[in-house]
């Protein structure tokens, strides 16, 4: 997997969910080591951990070691989720650091630890995983980018033999690899298809804006893919030698977090292990410390350097499929500074100030007003080469100059007139919120997360701190966080030099860069008048009336579910968990979602996006952001197959509010034009994207045909968005707010006395509901397509040898459970046979998609997609294979180690679920409307495991045949019009 976006010099929590605020945990510096001083600076060179250096105290749960080696490691006892382990292996090395003729084989690298190693045969080393219980992809992954190489394992099991196992790979990735010619020979189409995959407008934007920034640097030739030309020829040797000049313990970090005992863990890490592996010729595993480190070891990589700006500079880019961004940075050359306590609050200072101007930015776009639809500013070390504030904005392509405008004034009017204290008081209590959630949610963290926030502090050069440190630091430095301080700490960085401006077109305009330099320039004559302090305002929805009283309540004993109903009809479902401290998750469930008669066409997506931002009666959205501030809490609407819904993640301080806030926007919805106008906006920049790639074509516009063109489904089209109107919004939705049955579901860490209480005072004080809905029957009908003898062919805006083939078998509906899940096995065990064959066999594509998609609102529907991203003269030889696929299961090619390959993960992944509230909260939802969901929750784990070979040979049989599949072939433009020629 190519890491998109590199990591910049930023704290570990910045880049995962661990993160606790990364306006304070973020040490994005722009001070030079020297301005640290002399003895600073050999204290961090010299330290294995910045910890060792820095006046920021470290979590002191983190184990750290080093092995004689130089092999860093760091253990942490963690136990959510309980009985699981997260293991990850980084290498401080990525594609800069590749020779000319190796662009591309970190990468290729990456590939290769999966197929043979001193140890595990070529081809077993998936298959190993799937036994044990995890599945290809998202348990069992690696990345690569620029700076940084990596390799992760979420060990599904906490015993030893699995923690063994684990070991005993990241033990093989280090030092054993094996580049077999052949091996390699195989592994080049698989990568060549994820270049193919991943040469997007996007990427190909990127690169440009590398260029842009950094013209005398390699940083763009080093996109991590590499060329096609190196990909298809490089030889063996060339892989050795990057393996053996980077793969190296000074350069590696080992991370292992879990329900472990880390005095285990440890000595399995200096001193190996005994393991007993069915079909592996292994006893021992080595320890890490047997790893030996080269002599002399590769050096750095030299990627050039980055002068001064001495005056502004624009830049221009066009693609016809690119969306329209506005970038403008500042740059000023020099290293990141060391992680220090005057260093994150000097930066804390810079980003409080960034995001005012943000704030500004978004007010403007949620009023629907702004030529801009997202605006985003940061600040950071890049490549250790450069300090750089960054301004990125996706703008309407029809008015960039105006959104060129827009940030040119917004930066000058912050510099030339500052900020006001309400500005400043609002992203304070944003800060202060988040501290004070990641203080009390830090003993539930997922050690997945913790797991990528420890090997990331370390890459970055930062301190891993627990989250009660980080909080009580900005506590004893928060009266010097002053208007003043915030205001000169902003224009340092935005004043530093002068700014490089690049505008990405779908349009080629005549001398692009001479048009965004008339554009800046003739904004900067403007002048701009300073802010206005907003006005203070209250909440204006706290009394909904005489809360309601509870009628009937009853205790599901062996799900731990509390049930309650209101006397006006609203029904309650808590379920009190301590999977996630202080997270209370809540979900509102009304109407009839899609099934909902539409007053035009695709009304229910259309509504689903722009609902929410017609903020309440009371309060326009952006005034909605303004009182919410420093709070958790969220709205937002989702439009289902079958139902509305209200859904967010709130804490225990904040529960009342939320649900104040939803029920809310049940009674007093604002019906303004501000959501929709900012998705008329953006959709036409969602709707090229999707246009530029394949895989999103199948989801969006083949999917709306796999359903004989019914709007409901795929994205809507262009002349759907400009039909729609809040109007339309209200008939679609505005009676299920006023009288269809509630269904509450709240579940984390609450009790069913405060879910009542809270519950009773906000949604049970509304007017009765009805006592049932119309369920719409006759809109669930959706009519699959008569099969195609020949592919129905569908362009895209892809590159010339970009193409896909699809394949759609029809099955039957999702209702019946047991049913369900047979198709879900169903589909892993073709998905496992698709990797082998397509991926490994042919070398035809990076990824195969395998789905089974079975309504459970349309009787009778359902299909099983097999997609194929591959080159355009491969496609008709996939339509064959996946027909002999397909067939030879139907005629029993299902082995009994496949199957348990295809189970494993899922009952894994199962366990894990039954500790996770998002599963709850949504398996439990409509649970009094529907009892029936409550013995499916009961019997998901006995139905996976009774599925049978012989019932998976029946379900092939019945669905998966050639003659009665719907072809999609999803070509470009280009191959289609030389076609026609």
């Amino acid at each position: 997997m190519i890491m998109v976006k590199r990591y910049s010099r930023i704290a570990a929590w910045c880049l995962t969910p661990v993160a606790v605020m990364s306006l304070w945990a973020c040490n994005d510096h722009d001070a030079t080591p020297d301005a640290a001083g002399d003895d600073l600076a050999a204290a961090f060179e010299a330290a294995d951990f910045p910890h060792e250096a820095s006046d920021i105290s470290v979590d002191p749960a983190v184990r750290y070691g080093v092995l004689e080696n130089g092999l860093r490691y760091a253990i942490l006892e963690n136990d959510t989720p309980s009985g699981t382990a997260a293991l990850r292996m980084v290498f401080d090395a990525g594609s800069l650091a590749e020779d000319d003729d190796q662009r591309g084989l970190a990468h290729f690298i990456e590939h290769m630890a999966f197929n043979g190693t001193t140890h595990v045969p070529e081809g077993e080393m998936v298959a190993l995983l799937e036994r044990y219980g995890l599945a290809f992809g998202a348990d069992t992954n690696a990345f690569t980018g620029r700076e940084v190489v990596g390799y992760q394992l979420d060990l599904p099991s906490n015993s030893e033999q699995m923690l063994n196992v684990g070991l005993f790979l990241m033990r093989e990735t280090a030092s054993e690899l094996i580049f077999d010619s052949e091996a390699i020979d195989r592994e080049r189409g698989v990568i060549l298809g994820e270049e193919r995959y991943r040469n997007t407008p996007i990427r190909r934007f990127f690169n440009a804006y590398y260029t842009f920034l950094y013209p005398d640097t390699i940083i763009t030739e080093r996109d991590a893919i590499g060329t096609v030309e190196v990909i298809e020829t490089a030889p063996a040797e060339r892989l050795e030698a990057y393996y053996n000049d980077y793969y190296t313990p000074e350069r590696g970090m080992l991370v292992v977090v879990g329900d472990v005992d880390a005095d285990l863990i440890e000595a399995k890490i200096r001193d190996g292990f005994d393991i007993s592996l069915e079909g592996l010729d292994v006893e021992h595993v080595a320890s890490f410390a047997s790893w030996e480190q080269p002599s002399p070891a590769a050096p750095d990589p030299d990627i050039g350097t980055v002068e001064d700006p001495q005056e502004p500079e624009f830049g221009f880019f066009y693609d016809p499929d690119v969306f329209t961004l506005i970038t403008v940075d500042v740059m000023e050359p020099g290293l990141a500074a060391y992680d220090t306590q005057d260093a994150r609050f000097e930066d804390l200072l810079r980003q409080l100030g960034n995001s005012i101007v943000q704030r500004r930015l978004q007010s403007a776009i949620n009023r629907g007003a702004s030529p801009l639809v997202q605006a985003s500013l940061s600040y950071g070390n890049e490549f250790d080469l450069v300090n750089k504030a960054g301004l990125f904005a996706v703008s309407s392509p029809d008015r960039w100059r105006e959104g060129v405008a827009t940030l040119e004034q917004e930066l000058r009017r912050a510099q030339e007139h500052g900020f006001t204290q309400a500005e400043l008081n609002e992203q304070l209590a944003n800060v202060r919120t988040s501290l004070r959630n990641a203080v009390d949610q830090a003993d539930t963290r997922q050690s997945g997360d913790l797991a990528d926030g420890v090997w990331s502090s370390w890459i970055e050069g930062q301190v891993f701190s627990a989250p009660s440190d980080v909080m009580a630091r900005f506590e004893a430095l928060e009266d010097r966080i002053t208007l003043e301080a915030v205001e000169d700490a902003f224009n340092r960085i935005w004043t530093a030099s002068p700014p490089k401006v690049m505008v990405a077109l779908n349009q080629d305009v005549t001398d692009g860069a001479a048009a965004v330099r008339e554009a800046w320039l003739a904004s900067s004559a403007e002048p701009v008048e300073a802010v206005e302090e907003a006005g203070v305002t209250e909440f204006a929805y706290t009394d909904f009336g005489t809360p309601g009283e509870v009628v009937s309540t009853s205790r599901i004993e062996d799900l731990g579910v509390d049930q309650v109903v209101f006397d006006n009809g609203v029904m309650l479902n808590v379920k009190t968990t301590d999977f996630e401290d202080n997270v209370i998750r809540v979900r509102v469930d009304f109407g009839a979602g899609d099934l909902t008669p539409q007053p035009t066409a695709a009304a229910g997506t259309i509504l689903g996006a722009a609902f929410g931002g017609g903020g309440l009666e009371a309060h326009d959205r952006d005034e909605l952001q303004r009182l919410l501030a420093g709070r958790s809490v969220g709205y937002g609407l989702n439009v289902g197959p079958d139902y509305f819904a209200f859904a967010n993640a709130t804490t225990p301080t904040d529960f009342e509010l939320q649900m104040q806030v939803l029920a809310a926007f049940m009674s007093a919805p604002g019906w303004r034009e501000d959501g929709l106008n900012q998705f008329r906006t953006i959709a036409e920049e969602i709707r090229r994207g999707q246009n530029a790639q394949a895989v999103q074509v199948a989801v969006n516009r083949v999917g709306r045909m796999l359903r004989s063109g019914d709007p409901r489904w795929g994205f809507p089209t262009a002349e759907e968005v400009n039909a729609f109107t809040m109007e339309h919004a209200r008939t679609m939705l505005e009676p299920a707010l006023q009288s269809a049955p509630i269904e509450i579901t709240i579940a984390g860490d609450v009790t069913t006395e405060r879910a009542i209480e809270v519950v009773a005072s906000t949604f049970g004080a509304l007017e009765d509901r009805d006592e049932s809905w119309p369920s719409y029957a006759e809109n669930a009908e959706i009519a699959f397509p008569a099969p195609t003898e020949e592919p129905v062919v569908v362009t895209f805006n892809g590159q010339d040898y970009q193409g896909m083939a699809n394949v759609y078998y029809p099955t039957t509906d999702g209702i019946n459970a047991r049913e369900r899940r047979a198709y879900d096995l169903l589909r892993a065990v073709y998905n496992l046979k698709a990797i082998d064959r397509f991926r490994e066999q042919e070398g035809a594509t990076y990824s195969a998609i395998v789905s089974s998609q079975q309504s459970r609102v349309s009787e009778g529907y359902g299909f099983f997609w097999v997609g194929l991203d591959v080159a355009v003269d491969d496609i008709e030889r996939m339509y064959d294979i996946a027909d002999e696929i397909a067939l030879a299961m139907a005629n029993g090619d299902i082995s009994e180690d496949e199957l348990q390959r295809a189970r494993n993960p899922v009952l894994e992944s199962i366990e894990e679920n039954f500790e996770r509230n998002p599963f709850w909260v949504n398996a439990l939802s409509r649970s009094q409307t529907q009892p029936e969901d409550l013995d499916q929750i009961r019997s998901v784990e006995a139905d996976y495991r009774e599925v049978t070979v012989e019932e998976l040979v029946e379900l092939a049989s019945r669905s998966l045949r050639p003659d009665a599949a719907y072809r999609v072939t999803i070509l470009p433009q280009s191959a289609v019009q030389q076609d026609a020629e």
